[in-house]
């Protein structure tokens, strides 16, 4: 963001290195003369620590725990006072958008909380890092609401781009609700979203109406469109919206230091070509 405004007086830039794995500021200027490196391979971790933390606050009613506590309430009775859970083993994630944040956050929950771990992008094709991720399938973009109706917790780290601005709508999700009612075994709750990718993927109206009708059981956001999410929105107090203020994973400068100076080394190696290698390239017709 900061950067942007900058690049049309740098007439020689060959290369720019990001501090964000996301660059969308980059395409509101026209220039596309050279290359940008996302700041990569960092991310994941703390996503993951993330969508854990909520999965499990949710799972073991973590809220309702601190309000018994406040009150210097103990539950007579587990079963009574609603503190069932459901192990993660029999718990399925959908992980939307296997780059390398999605696939960490697949790693994290498959390997460290052992739970079932499918996935959706683009090109479902079986890549190395699906399994090395637990991934056990991956469907492709027209299976949205497959992974919907299949999974318990959804986690979306899809970026902002054309194809994916409002993709997460109303048919999606009324689908994916009317395939688990008719299943042959359908899930004991509605499917759970977090967004730790971009706003713009699902509309605040649409996380509303979702809840309100049961499509989702719960909706826990780090992003929103436009940001700050605006004082008036009923997510803020609504009991099954979870709303953080974008940190689930935040820039570490030690990670800057070391993108860059790792770039640099490929680059004067052997310029915008060796960058390219290195995986972390902005694609600018993909938008990501």
């Amino acid at each position: 963001a900061l950067l942007a405004p900058l690049v049309a007086s740098a007439p020689r830039l060959a290369w720019l290195q990001s501090t964000f794995a996301g660059c969308n500021q980059l395409l509101d200027v026209p220039r596309r003369d050279y290359t940008v490196t996302r700041l990569a391979g960092c991310f994941g971790p703390d996503m993951g620590e993330y969508c854990t933390l909520h999965i499990l606050a949710l799972e073991r009613q973590y809220e309702e725990q601190r309000r018994m506590q406040s009150r210097a309430e103990w539950a007579a009775s587990r079963a009574s006072a609603g503190f069932t859970y459901r192990r993660l083993s029999s718990l399925t994630l959908g992980v939307l958008g296997l780059g390398d944040i999605g696939s960490e956050i697949a790693r994290v929950a498959h390997h460290g909380l052992r739970m079932k771990v499918i996935g959706c992008r683009r090109d479902p094709a079986p890549r190395d890092t699906d399994a090395s991720a637990g991934v056990s399938r991956v469907l492709g973009m027209d299976g949205l609401a497959e992974l919907f109706a299949s999974a318990d917790y959804i986690v979306s780290v899809l970026p902002s781009t054309p194809a994916t601005r409002g993709l997460i709508d109303g048919s999606v999700l009324s689908a994916a609700a009317a395939s688990r009612r008719d299943g042959a075994q359908p899930p004991t709750k509605p499917p759970v979203l977090i967004n730790v990718g971009r706003g713009d993927v699902i509309g605040e109206s649409t996380a509303l109406e979702a809840l309100e009708r049961g499509w989702l059981g719960h909706f826990v956001s780090d992003v929103f469109a436009p940001e700050p999410l605006r004082a008036e929105s009923p997510l803020w107090a609504h009991p099954k919206a979870t709303v953080t203020s974008h940190n689930s994973a935040v820039t570490q400068p030690e990670d800057v230091a070391a993108a860059f100076a790792d770039n640099l080394e490929r680059f004067e190696r052997g310029g915008v070509e060796a960058l390219r290698e290195g995986g972390a390239t902005f694609d600018w017709e993909a938008g990501y």
